[in-house]
């Protein structure tokens, strides 16, 4: 660079001129304005801000007005024609309210310690709770963290839960959903700060939680949480009996110490752990309440009484409605709970009074049942053994026990009587108890059952409906105790043929009516599989194994189609207890692992009869808010789609028509003229039995078995229930068939090959005529002419097949099966190899005409021996309730 004067001056003479004093003077003015533009847009945001801030207080409740003690209105459920059957009112419905001095000191700091550790010092929130949740929700971008308090969630529990009750709803934007969310947030902590200061007594505070909090198992608030687990009065808990019910409140359902005792277990440690830490209890206490076996004492069956006992269909109706509420509404469990006991909903069920009443009285005619009634029982009783522990003893332990000591699988809980069933427990207890034990007073819990249980669903296939249910026989326990129709799992047997096999089958496997297999001796792997005759029929349709209950030809279809295609037919058809170990030939029989419900069973069956559309089971119509507003619209909201072409739904029902005039389910046929399509279905050893049927108006499935899966020594009871509720049911209705799709058309086919009959071959087989005419669905007629029938000219006088030198007075024409299997009635029909070069190696000619042909097994007598099905390995001893 050149620095002389000359340079310099002509720099200096550039830096002066006009143009460049122009532009630096317009970049100057940008700056300053650019500098008061972020002082303006920053005012303008604080100022939007605060304004925001303000407009969400604005529109949080007067603190004047909120009112956090635990109220509401009762709510009525209405049978289908309107009339009330049920009302669930808060205090009767497992809430107590209890003043915070019948409130162990032990509970309250439980609760404290592990919910809100500085709740006695802070003013309503938690400022450094709020710091380390608010760094959780920045990082995850859900702003439904942590950090409330006591207060808080008395606030949201109690005073916004109605008017946040939509803040995960599903159909609102992630960003909505998180403005919400803070919106909340921001509510509940000013009204927490405004409640501490308008109260100004922490005891009262934590006494209306402590009385509002959903524990569980129906349970709100502490009293009725100490009465449903432990059978007391919440003053007697102690400090470990304090910890679980502590432990319970952040997730009620998943840590349920009866449902969850291990989840529950891990939850009271933290418990325990927070108190000591926070110096509520000494060492000494800890490991006293840590060794202390809780979970013993906790028995599944109250001793609680509510006073009014609502059916099992009301039972029903809470689930469902209560499962909408979380999963469609986006309620948390506790406000679930309190919309349903407090809300002042109305809830407008399915039920069929009328035929609530046919189904209660049969099944609880002891005339329904062959083999007559035992009784069976619910169990339990403490026992304080001499060194003072303290151990639970149950039904279940009561099995165990004897079974080891018999070294018997046999040994069963059921007897003739009741006098003969506490005769048991106290021979039991007496065998139980060793030296220096004794029974703990007032522990021992019995209830008295009768057996064989039923479960009982009826819907209304076209709407998806439940008109009626049993949920057990005899009386119940008490408000939402077990309901075998909707929660017990146990194997369908045969019923499941249809769903998992015949249905795929014909609707996307290449199978028809008419196609057959070999019903003959089968051996897979390490499995043999039987028929319940055990007698085999050689080539069988499709349409006489449903009629029949053929479980040769069952099997052999599914391997015919895959595994894979009954196992996603039988998801499709609404059952969600399978998984992935049932994908084996076992489930084209009803073997599964965990078994099905009684009302998933029911929906599959309905949506045969309703032309292959599924219909979601629904309990009630509408759920109407206090104020007469649509809550939730079940019309609207259930699944639905189809399973199967309505031409294949037709068919099968057709097959399952035969089932009940010439099959297994005549027993179960109530005349009258009306159609009945059904399916039965029993288990290995008759540990189950059912009977699944429709008519065009209704689907029914009954259930029979022991609550203790012992064996059963008669299995037509279902078919019994089934004929006398349906026969009752329909009297007053025109009678009616199923409609036929305008695709369905008519064929002769052969008997023995399903393919169309070979002229003067196939109806000169030696057992009769062959051919018949069978439904097709349009396009899957066969076209190919019977493959399984021969004829051949033989030599009178020498047995074989005539030659050129057999006198022409000896030749005759005869007709034999050909391609049968070792031990199927057809296999002697077969002529032998030489004679059909190579296509079956079964008997020598020389000796065909001596043999007869075994006759086809006869019909057994409905009922005669158990339909035998696969049960996969890990089918338990008893389904565990």
């Amino acid at each position: 660079m050149n620095y002389g004067r000359t340079s310099l001056r002509r720099r200096a003479k550039q830096l002066d001129a006009r143009g460049t004093r122009i532009r630096h003077k317009i970049g100057v003015i940008l700056g300053k304005l650019l500098l008061i533009g972020i002082i303006v847009g920053g005012c303008a945001t604080v100022s939007f801000g605060v304004g925001a801030f303000k407009g969400i207080l604005a529109s949080a409740p007067d603190i004047s007005e909120v009112d956090v003690i635990p109220t509401g209105y009762s709510t009525k459920v209405l049978a289908a024609d309107g009339s009330e059957t049920a009302k669930l009112v808060a205090a009767g419905s497992n809430r107590q309210y209890v003043t915070i001095d019948q409130i162990p000191e032990n509970l309250q700091h439980a609760v404290v310690a592990i919910e809100d550790e500085r709740f006695y010092d802070h003013n309503g929130i938690d400022l450094k709770g709020i710091v380390r949740a608010l760094v959780a929700d920045v990082r995850t971008r859900d702003f439904s963290q942590g950090a409330s308090t006591l207060t808080q969630q008395l606030i949201k529990n109690n005073v916004l839960s109605e008017q946040w009750a939509n803040e995960n709803d599903s159909n609102i934007s992630k960003i909505e959903k998180m403005e919400r969310q803070v919106q909340r947030k921001i509510q509940e902590q000013y009204l927490a700060i405004e409640l501490e200061k308008k109260v100004n007594d922490k005891n009262w505070i934590l006494e209306n939680y402590l009385n509002s909090i959903n524990l569980g198992s129906n349970t709100l608030g502490v009293q009725a949480a100490a009465q449903r687990y432990f059978g007391k009065d919440v003053s007697k808990l102690t400090l470990s009996e304090c910890a679980v019910i502590a432990g319970i409140t952040k997730n009620p359902a998943g840590y349920n110490p009866i449902l969850h005792p291990k989840e529950n277990a891990k939850r009271r440690k933290n418990v325990l752990d927070a108190m000591k830490k926070q110096g509520y209890i000494s060492q000494k206490q800890y490991d006293k309440a840590m060794a202390d076996d809780v979970y013993g004492r906790i028995s599944e069956h109250n001793d609680v009484r509510e006073e009014t006992m609502n059916t099992y269909f009301v039972d029903a109706v809470i689930d469902d409605v209560f499962g909408d509420l979380v999963n469609i509404k986006g309620y948390s469990e506790s406000e679930a709970y309190k919309a349903i006991y407090q809300g002042g909903l109305t809830i407008k069920s399915t039920q069929n009074l009328q035929i609530q009443k046919i189904c209660d009285e049969e099944v609880a005619d002891k005339a329904n049942y062959d083999a007559g009634t035992k009784c069976s029982f619910y169990l339990s009783f403490q026992v304080k053994e001499k060194d003072g522990t303290i151990k639970t003893y149950t039904n279940q332990t009561m099995l165990s026990y004897y079974k080891k000591k018999n070294k018997s699988q046999n040994y069963s809980i059921n007897f003739t009587s009741e006098e003969d069933c506490r005769a048991a427990i106290a021979q039991y207890e007496k065998d139980v108890l060793g030296k220096g034990d004794k029974l703990v007073e007032n522990s021992e819990y019995i209830f008295i059952t009768m057996q064989p249980q039923v479960a009982m669903t009826i819907m209304d296939q076209s709407t998806g409906e439940v008109q009626a249910i049993v949920g057990g026989r005899g009386n119940k326990a008490g408000n939402r105790t077990w309901n075998r129709a909707t929660k017990t799992c146990r194997q369908p047997g045969s019923t499941f043929k249809i769903i998992a096999c015949y249905a795929p089958a014909l609707d996307a496997g290449g199978k028809t009516l008419a196609s057959v297999q070999d019903d003959a001796p089968l051996t897979v792997g390490n499995k043999t599989y039987n028929n319940y005759t055990h007698k085999f029929g050689g080539f069988t349709s499709i349409r006489k194994a449903i009629t029949k209950s053929i479980n040769i030809v069952t099997v052999k279809t599914l391997q015919d189609i895959g595994v894979d295609l009954g196992y996603e037919y039988a998801e499709n058809f609404g059952f969600s207890t399978l998984t992935d170990t049932d994908r084996n030939l076992g489930i084209s029989l009803g073997g599964l692992t965990q078994g099905v419900t009684n009302l998933e069973l029911t929906a599959a069956y309905a949506a045969i009869a309703n032309q292959g559309e599924y219909n979601e089971p629904s309990f009630y119509t509408q759920v109407l808010d206090h104020d007469g507003n649509v809550l939730l619209d079940k019309t609207q909201t259930k699944e639905q789609h189809q399973v199967i072409k309505e031409d294949t739904a037709w068919l099968l029902t057709d097959a399952m028509k035969d089932v009940m005039t010439s099959g297994t389910g005549m027993r179960a046929y109530f005349g009258t003229g009306m159609a009945q399509a059904g399916k039965s279905g029993t288990t290995t050893l008759n540990r189950d039995a059912l009977f699944a049927g429709f008519t065009p108006y209704y689907t029914c499935v009954v259930w029979g078995g022991y609550d203790d899966n012992s064996i059963q020594s008669a299995t037509g009871y279902p078919k019994n229930l089934w004929k006398a509720v349906m026969k009752r049911i329909h009297a007053d209705l025109k009678a009616k068939d199923f409609e036929k799709p305008s695709g369905i058309t008519q064929a002769v086919v052969c008997a023995k090959s399903g393919l169309l009959p070979e002229a003067d071959v196939c109806d000169k087989d030696p057992r009769g005529t062959q051919s018949y005419t069978e439904y097709f669905a349009e396009g899957t007629v066969p076209t190919e002419n019977c493959d399984h029938h021969i004829s051949l000219q033989i030599c009178e006088a020498s047995g074989k097949v005539a030659g050129e030198y057999c006198p022409a007075d000896q030749v005759v024409t005869k007709t034999y099966i050909v391609g049968a299997e070792k031990g199927s009635a057809d296999y002697q029909y077969c002529a032998t190899e030489k004679f059909l070069n190579g296509t079956c190696n079964i008997h020598d000619a020389e000796t065909q005409d001596e043999e007869k042909p075994e006759e086809e097994p006869a019909d057994p007598p409905d009922d005669a021996k158990p339909e035998e099905t696969h049960e996969p390995e890990q089918i338990p001893e008893k389904n565990e309730e």
